[in-house]
């Protein structure tokens, strides 16, 4: 039984870890390599009227009629467009049609003319169509918190990851210009080059203060189009996502697809990458990679074998079709140790759609993989195998997940959770409490 519970978990995480990516272009990079897709030229991000320009690639479609960073999308020959639709909206249309968008400017409506053309198949290599930087292209992550643009990390190594920040830093202004998501500091950033001295304006514990880094882009673009490295190997189980595609064989994980925008993406790994090891153990033997804050990743490649350091966030992922269980160490639990207080559970957090949530009429909240002795969840009564679906009434969801929902209460503060226990729900007040 125990077992079982462990791959339970397992899946559970699987289901929880990989999430959409914040910035993408205006067509999908889903698309196989030989398909031709129509192209427009924009980064974007999804906001309630359709598509927020970040930025706009050089020598495409979107430069020659002039759109700019902070036009709005609403539609495309007359069909209003949003994040998830467009592949419905744009790819009907072939490479050298004209169509119209209808835009928001400045609080004004407008529409614009423009011709597809087809997506380069060299973009992310050729010069020639320079892609606008974003936060993450320099090495920030941030997350959105009721209303407030929040660190969440750096890339190691980047001069973002010396520059000062702390994690849940409040930005609210990027070289001058005032931001409230990430599409407007992805905004304010798109016109900056390498060298450049990049200001942010943040607040810490009601101080505010100003962090300058120099520019650096930290992305990388491997070719699009490389002959496969080895013959295929013989997998046992994959797992394929719109942002990873792993194959699980014996003793490795091979990466058969990654985007841009994955975390795993940005550490360093990328396509046909073999992962043979795992905090110099090897990978089928690896139980301690919830031990620290990041996993040190033995990758095969024709060059050689290397190692890069990615986020303890991806453990999931790589336990995803392995037999051995799990060792959680007590430094990752929810604790936030970092921080003021502690609710004492480790979880995972569930998407929508989840199995888990079938038949229970809920579709989000955390699923509660242990539970700590002595601190508040357990004095409260929590389980093992309770979904926390909301903190005080406010509802427990990827992009408010649970870390974020307790964060912004203080020591002593008593917290309604509701939570789903054997598809019933029921409501436990915890008292919170510092973390020690």
């Amino acid at each position: 039984m125990k077992r079982q519970m462990s791959i339970l978990i397992r899946l559970f995480a699987l289901f929880a870890l990989v999430m959409s990516s914040a910035v993408v272009f205006a067509q999908d990079d889903a698309a196989t390599e030989n398909s031709v897709v129509p192209f427009i030229g924009i980064r974007y991000w999804g906001v309630e009227a359709g598509l927020l320009v970040t930025g706009v690639i050089a020598n495409t479609p979107a430069e020659s009629v002039e759109l700019q960073a902070g036009d709005v999308v609403t539609a495309v020959e007359g069909e209003a467009i949003q994040v998830d639709t467009v592949r419905e909206v744009v790819w009907k249309h072939d490479p050298g049609s004209t169509v119209t968008l209808s835009l928001q400017r400045d609080g004004e409506s407008l529409e614009q003319d423009l011709t597809l053309m087809a997506r380069p198949e060299d973009l992310f290599e050729n010069e020639r169509y320079a892609i606008p930087l974003d936060l993450a292209s320099v090495g920030l992550f941030v997350g959105e918190c009721d209303g407030k643009l929040l660190v969440l990390g750096a890339l190691a190594g980047s001069e973002v990851s010396t520059a000062g920040f702390q994690l849940y830093d409040h930005i609210v202004e990027i070289d001058g210009d005032a931001v409230h998501n990430i599409g407007e500091a992805d905004i304010a950033v798109s016109d900056l080059k390498d060298g450049d001295i990049l200001s942010f304006v943040v607040l810490r514990d009601e101080q505010e203060m100003t962090i300058k880094v120099v520019t650096v882009d930290h992305r990388r673009r491997p070719p699009r189009h490389r002959p496969r490295p080895r013959p295929r190997l013989e997998l046992s189980n994959t797992y394929v996502s719109d942002s990873i595609g792993l194959g699980y064989g014996d003793g490795f994980i091979e990466v058969q697809a990654i985007s841009q925008a994955h975390d795993l993406y940005v550490a360093g790994i990328r396509r046909y990458d073999l992962i043979t090891g795992a905090n110099g153990a090897p990978i089928a033997e690896a139980k301690d990679l919830f031990a620290d804050d990041m996993i040190a990743l033995a990758v095969q490649r024709p060059s050689g074998t290397l190692e890069f350091d990615v986020p303890a966030s991806a453990a999931p992922l790589l336990l995803y079709g392995l037999d051995a269980p799990v060792e959680q160490d007590r430094s990752q639990w929810l604790g936030l140790h970092e921080k003021q207080v502690t609710l004492g559970v480790r979880y995972l957090q569930l998407e929508p759609g989840n199995p888990y949530f079938e038949g229970s009429g809920v579709n989000h909240g955390a699923y509660v993989a242990e539970v700590i002795e002595g601190l508040p969840a357990a004095k409260a009564g929590v389980q093992v195998g309770d979904v926390i679906v909301a903190v005080a009434g406010e509802d427990v969801t990827m992009e408010l997940d649970l870390r974020n929902r307790i964060y912004f209460h203080k020591p002593g503060d008593e917290v309604t959770l509701d939570v789903l226990r054997d598809g019933e729900m029921m409501q436990i007040d915890v008292v919170l409490r510092v973390a020690s």
